[in-house]
């Protein structure tokens, strides 16, 4: 078993690509506190946040984060995970007592949350969470079952009446439109400039960094991307 504190300030490491991508800064958890999902990293020479999924994690046990390859690294706040930081939530019992704050999580070689670890040297098996709210996780108490407390189903009373939908038997003649060839201008005048900023996928990946200085290879990379127009505008 480790904890997830461990992992906070160590490299993140691309196998395929041979880059650093930054330093992990947070761990995040799925909101039922199973499984750790993603970890947001900051890369100190692009001053950039980022966030890498860990099905792409290739091993975090050692000093440095290993992934996989760059695919699943994305730019912070780019992608809506659904998980949560929950260092420092807030434990109750079931009756509305207080009983500790969350300070550290353990997981397995699968990523799975084992226990929690609480203040005052205090923990609790995840098997034990009832619920886990904003800011605040709810333990059970004996065998307590969260659907004890839904509300019962609503019974449709109202009756409704069958509609008879008519299909359209007439089907227009599609027309076939041939594409127009686009015509290509020639994009050697950026050569020997610099990128003054930073650019980036369709899903949030960075491209082209900034300051790197304009070849025939970059304007490749631009075009088989479709960003030759940044490119030229982004050029210095």
């Amino acid at each position: 078993m480790e904890n997830i504190s461990k992992l906070l300030g160590k490299p993140v490491i691309s196998i395929y690509d041979g880059n650093l991508e930054g330093y992990v800064k947070n761990v995040l958890i799925d909101k039922k506190l199973e499984k750790l999902c993603w970890l947001e990293i900051f890369d100190d020479e692009s001053q950039e946040e980022k966030i890498v999924c860990l099905k792409n994690i290739y091993t975090l046990q050692s000093d440095a984060v290993m992934i996989k390859n760059s695919e699943q690294v994305y730019v912070l706040n780019t992608i809506d995970t659904k998980c949560i930081n929950p260092i420092g939530f807030r434990v109750y019992e079931l009756d509305g007592t207080y009983f500790s704050s969350i300070t550290d999580l353990e997981y397995d070689e699968k990523l799975n949350v084992t226990n929690i670890l609480l203040q005052d040297n205090k923990t609790l098996n995840i098997c034990d969470v009832l619920n886990v709210g904003n800011g605040l996780v709810i333990k059970k108490n004996n065998n307590t079952k969260l659907y004890n407390f839904k509300p019962k189903a609503k019974i449709e009373t109202k009756v409704t009446i069958n509609q008879v939908v008519k299909m359209q038997t007439q089907t227009k003649k599609q027309i076939k439109v041939k594409p127009k060839k686009l015509l290509t201008p020639n994009y050697d005048f950026l050569i020997g400039r610099k990128v003054g900023k930073n650019i980036y996928t369709e899903n949030k990946q960075i491209l082209i960094k900034k300051d790197i200085k304009i070849d025939n290879k970059i304007i490749r990379i631009a075009s088989n991307n479709g960003k030759l127009k940044e490119l030229t505008s982004y050029s210095i």
